[in-house]
This record gives C-alpha cells, sequence and structure tokens, in this order.
C-alpha cells in the first residue's frame, strides 16, 4: 500500500469518526392541542433555559407539512414573525435548528387572543 492511500483512508477514516461523534438524534414534536394567536409571530425559546433560540428556522407549511410556503429565522432575541396567506384559518408551523428537536404545531389566527405563540424547544439527545 502506497503512502498516498494510507493517507486517503486515513482521511476517510477521521472524516466518518468526527461525522459519528457528532451526531445528535432528532425527535419529532407535534403539538396536538391547536394553539391560537394574534399573529403568526412570537418567541422560540430553549426548554429548561428560557434562553432565547437565535438563527431557528420557523416554516410556515402545508397541512400536511410536507410543502414551505414562506420561511424565516429566530433573531438574536428568538423573535419571528411570518405574514399569514389572505385564506385559511388554520397554519401550519414548523420549527428547527441545528442541534434541536423539530417541533410542528397548528396555529389558528384569533384577533382576540392575548399574546403572541411561545415556542420551547428542546435540545436534541
Amino acid at each position: 500500500m502506497t503512502s498516498r492511500t494510507r493517507y486517503r483512508l486515513g482521511l476517510v477514516a477521521l472524516v466518518l469518526l468526527l461525522a459519528a461523534g457528532t451526531g445528535y438524534s432528532t425527535n419529532l414534536v407535534t403539538q396536538e392541542k391547536i394553539s391560537a394567536s394574534h399573529a403568526l409571530a412570537g418567541h422560540v425559546l430553549v426548554r429548561g433555559t428560557d434562553e432565547p433560540a437565535n438563527g431557528v428556522t420557523v416554516d410556515l407549511c402545508s397541512s400536511d407539512w410536507k410543502s414551505v410556503f414562506k420561511s424565516t429565522k429566530t433573531d438574536e432575541k428568538g423573535y419571528f414573525s411570518l405574514k399569514p396567506p389572505l385564506t385559511g384559518k388554520l397554519f401550519y408551523v414548523r420549527v428547527s435548528g441545528p442541534g434541536m428537536d423539530i417541533y410542528q404545531l397548528r396555529v389558528r389566527i384569533d384577533k382576540h387572543a392575548a399574546r403572541d405563540l411561545t415556542i420551547h424547544l428542546s435540545v436534541a439527545m
């Protein structure tokens, strides 16, 4: 075996080792209860610490969760805002971020709702 072949095999082994060592298991969490909010806006926090989740992706999805209509990211305070389509009363929102579980919820817009959404993401284990 040439030194070049050994080098390549060693490099491949290192990449595989690093990929396996940094992997995490992401769970899909779907909220059963429909949330009410006066807008498709709110805060994403890390469960257990209530720290803002900065840079988390918030998607407005189809009812089967397969198509994404709009997407945004949370700011440094964990805040996001999506403009809902003009039609529809129930909206499907998916929240995800690196190292976090994926969270899906259904949101009904109610102009009389007292607050924005507060979503707690769990760290993937």
